[in-house]
């Protein structure tokens, strides 16, 4: 009974796999990949350019003396002024060959190393839209893209595809839908759901608008936004996956950003989202469906090796063990900030933070003012204020420059308060912790209810 038993379960598991396979390896049209990777291409390019016409090269990179910093990542550093600009342009021109299919692999790879490492520079200046767009520079890095509707499969460089293996697209959708999914169940907190915040500070401050000015105001259309907005992170890439309802769900998208961009200034993120979407069009949607694809489509694809399998599956389960640990966590995470970022919590909280550093001698009892002013700029002041482990940073910076100047066994403190989604502003941290040393497990005191 048992080798029975055993001999059945193995076969719906063999049946399960093929299944899987069917799916994942059946041949389907390279056209959306290729749009892909056009849009993607030249909406990086625009956004280099902006980078540097809005002098944010300077601003970001250049001006602060001193930079906040991932774990594990203090080393990296911004390049001279004039390299640094040139770099910039030069991922520019990467974004371009990616778009062009020019040398893809090479321009693919440099976009996503270079991308990253300014990431890398400046904690302070994480975005959820930067996270995304180097998630994805990755996956063009990695997925062949450039088989169709490329410089490089024009030349012969590489050899011209009209197909695909359905993973290479189930890839790219499984990133953009997790985007989707993650900032909708991000949504469903009291917060947003029932006092409608932060859409109703956001919203009243647009007040001037013309025509929607006074209608913006209103509480009811704060809680209209909001729930809406739930709704359509939660429901869309379903709508999407659904080809009765995909023209509609598009559209929708278009609408829902373009409003979005229009009222809030959030940058790239809306157009990042229009054209990742069309991810979720029929592979064909470009080009049309072809006789060339219908007799190549027969046969499945190989499966990747198994150290590809394996890898493309430990990123999927990071990209959804990363938005899922601040549901697992006692603290709220917009408040202390541990698990918010690269979590998809996407427009979720309007924060504002005070924070002044002060030196304690325990010897002598004395306690006197440490500046800041001289170190950071103006918005590093503003963002660290808002992130508990960017204050603690930024003390034990203030704790070796003590050090450095004679000042061996002083505690660096500080006075820090937060207000968070329009309550009152309330103190952050315990203000009798030395920030530069062992921390106890209360140092980041409760949030306000």
């Amino acid at each position: 009974m048992r080798s029975a038993e055993c001999g059945v379960r193995n076969e719906r598991r063999r049946c399960v796999t093929s299944a899987v396979s069917g799916v994942l390896l059946r041949p389907i049209p390279a056209a959306s990949l290729a749009a892909f990777r056009i849009l993607f291409g030249l909406l990086m390019a625009g956004a280099m350019v902006r980078v540097l016409a809005k002098g944010w090269v300077d601003i970001v990179f250049l001006a602060p003396a001193f930079h906040f910093s991932y774990p594990g990542f203090a080393w990296v550093k911004p390049l001279p002024a004039g390299a640094m600009h040139a770099f910039v342009a030069g991922l520019a021109v990467c974004a371009l060959g990616v778009a062009a299919g020019f040398v893809y692999r090479v321009c693919a790879v440099l976009f996503f190393v270079g991308f990253a490492y300014l990431e890398l520079i400046e904690r302070a200046n994480y975005l959820n839209h930067y996270w995304l767009v180097t998630l994805l520079a990755g996956l063009c890095a990695v997925l062949p893209l450039h088989r169709e509707w490329s410089w490089d499969a024009a030349r012969g460089r590489v050899a011209r595809a009209t197909c695909a293996p359905a993973w290479q697209l189930w890839m790219l959708r499984f990133q953009v839908g997790v985007v989707y999914v993650f900032a909708g169940l991000a949504k469903l907190n009291a917060d947003w759901l029932f006092r409608a915040e932060p859409l109703r500070t956001w919203l009243a401050a647009r007040a001037d608008v013309p025509l929607l000015g006074p209608w913006l105001a209103e509480p009811w259309m704060a809680f209209a936004m909001s729930w809406a907005g739930a709704a359509y992170d939660l429901g869309i890439v379903a709508a999407l996956l659904c080809a009765r309802t995909r023209p509609l769900a598009y559209a929708t998208v278009v609408v829902f950003h373009v409003v979005t961009a229009l009222l809030f200034p959030i940058g790239l993120f809306p157009w990042l989202m229009i054209a990742a979407t069309t991810l979720f069009f029929p592979p064909d949607w470009p080009r049309g469906g072809g006789s060339e694809f219908r007799v190549s489509s027969f046969e499945l694809f190989p499966a990747p090796p198994k150290w590809a399998v394996a890898t493309l599956a430990v990123y999927c389960v990071v990209q959804i063990a990363l938005p899922v640990r601040p549901f697992f966590q006692q603290e709220n995470s917009a408040w202390t900030g541990r698990g918010f970022n690269f979590s998809w919590r996407v427009m979720l909280v309007e924060r504002s933070g005070h924070v002044e550093f002060f030196a304690f001698d325990p010897a002598t009892q004395r306690r006197w003012r440490l500046p800041t002013h001289s170190v950071l700029t103006p918005w590093q002041e503003r963002l660290m204020a808002q992130e508990p482990e960017l204050v603690r940073q930024f003390a034990q910076h203030l704790a070796d420059k003590l050090r450095r100047a004679g000042h061996a066994g002083v505690e660096v403190r500080a006075e820090a308060f937060l207000s968070l989604n329009g309550r009152p502003h309330q103190r952050l941290l315990r203000p009798d912790v030395n920030l530069a040393g062992s921390l106890p497990p209360n140092w980041i005191l409760p949030a306000p209810r």
